[in-house]
């Protein structure tokens, strides 16, 4: 081959390369009429901050759908032009697919959002496909809507196809400065979600949970270093609130009828701590306080995480309402009834409430919010928060209170090195990089035994506090803990927790005193939404139904569950009398047994169906503005 002839072919090649490239510009391009209709399934009012409109169809329709478009046709496009001199009718076909298949999941996906409130995933076509079709009831008015929307979507697609195609075989140029005032907007509205998610500016960063796979910029150690905000700022900011947030929580307003007695409501909750360590040798002066209350020897917390834990207890919903919680500044039900009725409400907890960001979800807009404890370490963070929280109700003379102790030292299996050690033999030291399946737990085990034995004589300091005041007669005290934790208990090597739904991660203790109510021992299954579904009414008098503000229901009027739901950073669970449904982090449906091995049961059953409509119960399905 001449020098001639190479640089012929290589020239060749480079206009073949620029005419795809050019196509798959022109495609996403094209793919934008069509995308801007989509978008106002998602986007709030049109009546709502002009900025905020913008910002929500600049990245959408300018950024965020261009560059999907734009790169399904990169991967699934571009390939086959490249060695396509003259296309063939199949071809055309082949490309219009691509487009096609596209648009078509971007459709569902925001169907599924205007009737849902939550994005498209593989369990929800896995239940559509596999469980009977029972997730939509649809009328032969419904199919007739998605045939004829579909034939639409159908011959855009082929057209768009088709211009996109002319454009870059007439080799007309502008694609590149379209697609270039698309990416710009795009990164326009991802700083603008940055400098929002810093400031607390919900109506702006609220666009997140909004569109599908949309992971927009965060940026606050930036920031920080650039002076927009401070440590201190990001830490304590106040929220603005959304208008336009389809968080639908409480469902109503509250409303309240006077109870009979006025009580103070206090939770003591230890990080970590599972239901076994509640016993008279591991924690003597808790478990002889609960013989005088109630004892649940079956409670469930809602996560095997702190976040999660901590959120279903106070919002009684599940987490995976946490997104939208955050993103509305919405407060939990229960801090909500604080405010309506002049409690003073009092937060002691051992590690921060900003990370996870409780001081934007639970606690929301509270003035004066305690952010952490004072001290070197987790004994003295833990002190800290016991002497602030008796110096706290010391100053109410007789105001009721609400107040939320949350000690730490469980947490890390950690016990002062002068305090006892009851439990033989134990580690000093932890190396949880050298844990395995053939470890022996036993030592591991026994120092976080030792650890619960340490909480136990700070919740005892507490309770005797209570005592001595005399606030222990007009005083509801819940003790309890946000998660378990888990000693490799099913021989799978499984340490520690937020890595499964087994008893072991999930199971938690759980005391109610009550004054005037006496005592006792209930079997009968609850889970961290029951305490909210109580509190509210029994106290503050609330009158709403209880489906306004929780799945939860009334600690003294337990009835049998089918299951219950429960959730992590990552995945959410069905959890059943005999196996466990995940809701994994891809989308998709995994079937466990109770020690976590897999489940020969992969039936759909209804209590599937249920969860789906719990997940979207508490989201705005208003019609579209």
């Amino acid at each position: 081959m001449t020098d001639s002839s190479r640089v012929k072919g290589a020239v060749a090649n480079l206009s073949m390369l620029k005419r795809s490239l050019s196509f798959a510009l022109w495609l996403a391009v094209c793919m934008l009429p069509l995308s801007c209709y989509y978008a106002s399934f998602y986007a709030p009012s049109l009546q709502n901050s002009p900025l905020y409109v913008t910002l929500v169809y600049s990245a959408a329709v300018l950024g965020h759908f261009f560059l999907y478009f734009l790169l399904a046709a990169l991967i699934l496009g571009v390939p086959l032009l490249l060695f396509k001199r003259h296309l063939s009718a199949l071809n055309f076909l082949y490309l219009s697919a691509v487009a096609l298949l596209c648009a078509l999941i971007l459709a569902v996906d925001a169907h599924v959002f205007v009737l849902y409130r939550f994005h498209l995933t593989l369990a929800m076509l896995d239940l559509f496909f596999n469980a009977g079709g029972e997730v939509i009831a649809l009328s032969s008015a419904t199919y007739t809507s998605i045939g004829i929307e579909l034939g639409v979507i159908i011959l855009y697609s082929a057209a768009a196809t088709a211009l996109a195609l002319w454009l870059s075989f007439k080799r007309l140029r502008g694609a590149g400065v379209l697609g270039a005032v698309c990416v710009a907007c795009y990164l326009c509205a991802n700083f603008a979600h940055a400098y929002a998610a810093a400031k607390g500016i919900l109506p702006i960063s609220e666009i997140a949970t909004r569109l599908p796979l949309y992971k927009p910029l965060t940026m606050n150690s930036l920031l920080i270093k650039m002076g927009v905000i401070t440590k201190e700022e990001l830490a304590n900011r106040q929220i603005t609130l959304s208008t336009e947030g389809f968080f639908d929580y409480p469902k109503a307003p509250l409303q309240y009828a006077p109870p009979a007695q006025q009580l103070n409501v206090l939770f003591v909750l230890v990080d970590a701590l599972r239901a076994d360590m509640l016993t008279p040798e591991i924690m003597p002066h808790t478990w002889q306080y609960a013989q005088g209350a109630y004892r649940f020897t079956d409670s469930f917390a809602a996560s095997n995480s702190t976040r999660g834990g901590i959120f279903g207890l106070f919002y009684g919903l599940p987490p995976a309402y946490w997104q939208v919680a955050l993103a509305s500044g919405i407060p939990a039900a229960l801090v909500q009834a604080t405010r309506d009725n002049n409690y003073a409400l009092g937060v002691f907890t051992s590690a921060t409430v900003y990370k996870p960001e409780f001081n934007q979800t639970v606690f929301a807009g509270e003035k004066n919010l305690r952010v952490h404890s004072e001290g070197k370490d987790v004994f003295e963070r833990d002190a800290n928060a016991i002497s602030d929280f008796i110096a706290f109700t010391d100053k109410l003379q007789g105001k009721p209170f609400f107040s939320f102790i949350f000690l730490d030292n469980v947490h890390g299996a950690a016990v002062p090195e002068d305090f006892p050690h009851p439990f033989t033999p134990y580690l000093k030291t932890v190396n949880h990089m050298e844990l395995n399946a053939n470890t022996d737990p036993t030592p591991y085990f026994n120092l976080y035994k030792n650890s619960a034995y340490y909480a136990d004589s700070n919740v005892a300091k507490i309770l005797a506090y209570l005592e001595r005041s005399g606030l222990d007669q007009n005083t509801v005290v819940v003790i309890s803990a946000d998660h378990g934790e888990e000693f490799n208990d099913n021989h799978d090597n499984y340490w520690g927790h937020n890595s499964n739904f087994t008893k072991a991660q999930t199971q938690v203790p759980l005391v109610v005193k009550w004054p005037g109510m006496g005592a006792g021992v209930i079997d009968e299954r609850t889970v961290s939404y029951d305490v909210s579904a109580t509190i509210l009414p029994r106290v503050f008098g609330v009158t709403n139904p209880l489906s306004d503000f929780t799945i939860g229901q009334d600690l003294f009027n337990l009835q049998p569950r089918a299951y219950f739901l429960a959730g992590s950073y990552l995945e959410n669970a069905v959890i059943e009398p005999k196996r466990i449904v995940l809701i994994n982090e891809v989308g998709m449906l995994q079937f466990k047994n109770l020690d976590y091995s897999d489940s020969s049961d992969t039936s759909r059953n209804a209590n599937l169906l249920d969860a789906f409509k719990v997940f979207s119960e508490y989201l705005d399905k208003g019609e579209r503005k």
